[in-house]
């Protein structure tokens, strides 16, 4: 995954920071690390009896927001998370340069993900889509059989096809073999999806902001 598309993934859904953006210019270098560890043990399900008297309880939380998205997303990457992103994003979050530079080492480095439970995973998301027709099949029965013009037409229908082509966030490639009828379904559907998706947007009582 190129860097701009880890940042992209990363900064997907700004409206999740607004109130974590108020706390951040106040955390310091030194409580980076120590909070880091302790948003580790409870992700983990080993929670610290030291989080619940914490004085500062809302910079905690926020650091422990920050892991637990990097965390997440993380399983839905292919390669450890490039340290320029991971700066760029929380130079969003309005942290100190100071404490960015302590973040970044710590949520960039991959053994901190391996104990991560599951139910932290994410699957990977859609990058791109790609579809091309494929007639080899119908060609190829149309000279087999040496067909005139109207079973042309009735084979062409029948055996003609669409791949389509799904990269995703991970570096996966997946590819499909679909009649046409069943290509046209799916476009709909995505159609169908965009359009609610657009509607829920437009009501000011279903945004998070």
């Amino acid at each position: 995954m190129s860097q701009s598309m880890q940042l992209e993934l990363l900064t997907e859904n700004p409206s999740q920071w607004n109130a974590i953006n108020f706390v951040t210019p106040e955390i310091q270098k030194k409580e980076i690390k120590p909070f880091v560890l302790l948003a580790l043990k409870e992700l983990e399900g080993n929670p610290d009896s030291r989080t619940s008297s914490l004085m500062n309880a809302d910079k905690f939380a926020a650091v422990r927001e920050v892991v637990r998205h990097f965390a997440r997303l993380r399983s839905a990457i292919k390669e450890p998370w490039a340290h320029e992103d991971a700066r760029l994003f929380l130079e969003g979050l309005r942290f100190s340069p100071e404490c960015i530079g302590e973040l970044v080492v710590l949520v960039c480095a991959d053994k901190i993900y391996e104990t991560m439970p599951t139910h932290l995973r994410v699957k990977p998301g859609l990058l791109s889509m790609q579809w091309r027709i494929d007639m080899s099949l119908s060609q190829s029965n149309i000279r087999s059989e040496n067909a005139t013009l109207e079973r042309a037409k009735e084979i062409m229908r029948r055996d003609v096809h669409i791949i389509v082509v799904f990269n995703l966030t991970d570096g996966q490639t997946r590819t499909y073999r679909m009649s046409v009828s069943k290509f046209h379904e799916l476009r709909f559907v995505i159609a169908s999806a965009l359009k609610n998706i657009i509607v829920l947007d437009r009501r000011k009582c279903m945004r998070l902001d």
